[in-house]
């Protein structure tokens, strides 16, 4: 019983991981997967330390987000695209779990992002656990 629901929980982890989530007002697609551990982006947040972390891969314009503890809180990341102005995106979907957003940045664009920890039911950003801002370019230049 143990191996079928061990197959049951993998076959739907994949399943999820193929669907675009639904909801959102961007240019942006959304696709959530199960990494086997933490991960370490180019920004995480502060305190405590790395619980989420994000990451902005140029080839494909994704912005990677991750949930590194069980901490009760869901990891936040803030940003500023050159093209839309501000956002928030929310990965509350738990430990180990990884949000991929495919943002779609226009080849000169550019994007400024943060990540934090927060509270996902009230929108509330915890402010001390936010990372600096990091500035990326869409393109290699």
């Amino acid at each position: 019983m143990k191996k079928r629901t061990a197959f049951v929980s993998a076959a739907s982890a994949a399943a999820l991981a193929v669907l675009p989530l639904a909801g959102t007002a961007s240019a942006a697609t959304y696709t959530v997967t199960y990494p086997s551990g933490p991960h370490e982006g180019d920004r995480c947040t502060e305190a405590p330390r790395c619980s989420g972390s994000t990451s902005f891969v140029r080839d494909g314009d994704h912005l990677l987000i991750w949930d590194n503890a069980a901490d009760g809180h869901s990891v936040v990341v803030l940003y500023e695209r050159s093209d839309l102005g501000y956002r928030t995106v929310w990965n509350h979907y738990g430990k180990y779990h990884r949000l991929d957003v495919n943002m779609n940045l226009p080849e000169s664009g550019w994007i400024s992002y943060k990540v934090c920890l927060g509270e996902y039911g009230s929108g509330e950003i915890l402010e001390y656990t936010c990372s600096p801002y990091n500035w990326e370019s869409a393109n290699w230049e």
